[in-house]
């Protein structure tokens, strides 16, 4: 099998020719390896975010998947302050011909990853006169842009456009706000909901090899009774969407995910689901999760990312991959995975041992 063949059979809950290996290199991987400034890739996507993951995935030999949010409309970035080490972007609106600036930022360092940041908290000022707008170098968008990428990956594993759910977010004050003025919280979700939707039918018209659903840490702001009321009904339609299309659905949702697991197996059609973390930063067991939900649903993951992939011997990560695959992979419908992103400092070898189980220990 092909990467592309071997991860489509394992998102659909099949048996592939040997357990597919996918570590999560979103971006501090394929900055590092890149050698040059963060800010590069992620904001002048030169090279696009695609190619830089992919080329990581061809680095370490392993198998291809990763989401891509594609942009459809150009993109237009405010830099609102730049050194050597690091650029700050930080967008705003207009009415009325007056600027209203959001009270985040993003800070980019050369070898770090990106942060998301209150402006205040950094010393931003409430305004900027002095700023520059910049566009992205690789200039394509839409279907354009998602069909680039998926002709680089080629057989080498698939790449998913993302969508994500509408939901409290990150940051305290959305929960006040959810709390404070539920009733029009809940409006605007709805409305991010639609739109969420009519962003989703456009993808799908692509016919994508898969669709990534993404919403980081979202059971931790949208426990069960709040994800039922915001959440769950987005997800039922878009998976219910895709399955219409013949696309499978991967949902990505870091931390707690145990009670999303149960949710989404039990109703919705979703595909499959990542990365399925252990305490003390997730909730999952990953042999617990496939004995009650492997029939319904695919898995991916669950190394930790820290006690493993950084700091963890050979040995550890050869066991702890073994162990991975004794938990989930019978029968079909498991990705050996990270329980998130890797670390930019995680040793070389410690993602090649990955590939070289799944290849081994993982076959059918």
């Amino acid at each position: 099998m092909t990467s592309r063949e071997r991860i489509l059979t394992a998102l659909r809950n099949e048996e592939p020719d040997h357990v597919p290996a996918a570590p999560d290199m979103w971006e501090m991987i394929p900055v590092r390896l890149s050698g040059r400034p963060s800010w590069e890739m992620l904001v002048y996507e030169d090279p696009p975010v695609w190619k830089a993951r992919m080329d990581a995935c061809t680095h370490f030999g392993v198998d291809a998947l990763f989401a891509v949010f594609v942009p459809m409309a150009p993109v237009r970035i405010p830099i609102v302050y730049r050194d050597e080490d690091r650029i700050i972007t930080r967008h705003f609106s207009e009415e009325n011909g007056k600027r209203h600036w959001s009270p985040y930022a993003q800070v980019y360092t050369r070898q770090e990853p990106s942060a998301h940041v209150k402006a205040k908290t950094i010393g931003l000022p409430t305004e900027h006169d002095d700023f520059e707008i910049v566009t992205s170098r690789y200039a394509k968008i839409g279907k354009d842009y998602y069909e680039d990428a998926r002709a680089y990956v080629g057989e080498g594993g698939v790449v998913a456009p993302m969508v994500c759910l509408p939901g409290i977010g990150c940051w305290e004050e959305e929960t006040y706000r959810y709390f404070d003025d539920r009733e029009a919280f809940v409006a605007q979700k709805r409305l991010e909901g639609e739109q969420i939707m009519r962003t989703t039918e456009t993808i799908l018209s692509w016919r994508p090899d898969a669709l990534m659903i993404g919403n980081s840490g979202m059971m931790i702001f949208n426990p069960p009774k709040v994800f039922r009321e915001l959440v769950l009904e987005w997800l039922k339609k878009i998976t219910r969407l895709a399955k219409k299309h013949g696309v499978p659905t991967h949902l990505h949702c870091c931390g707690p995910e145990r009670a999303l697991v149960e949710i989404a197996a039990n109703e919705t059609d979703l595909c499959s689901i990542e990365p399925l973390e252990i305490p003390p930063m997730g909730d999952c067991d990953l042999r617990e999760i496939k004995e009650k939900f492997g029939h319904k649903i695919a898995l991916k993951g669950n190394l930790h990312t820290t006690a493993i992939m950084l700091r963890g011997t050979p040995q550890e990560v050869e066991d702890a991959c073994k162990k991975a695959v004794d938990d989930a992979a019978d029968g079909g419908g498991f990705i050996l995975s990270t329980g998130d992103q890797t670390p930019r400092d995680a040793p070389d070898e410690n993602i090649r041992i990955m590939q070289r189980v799944a290849e081994t220990y993982g076959k059918y």
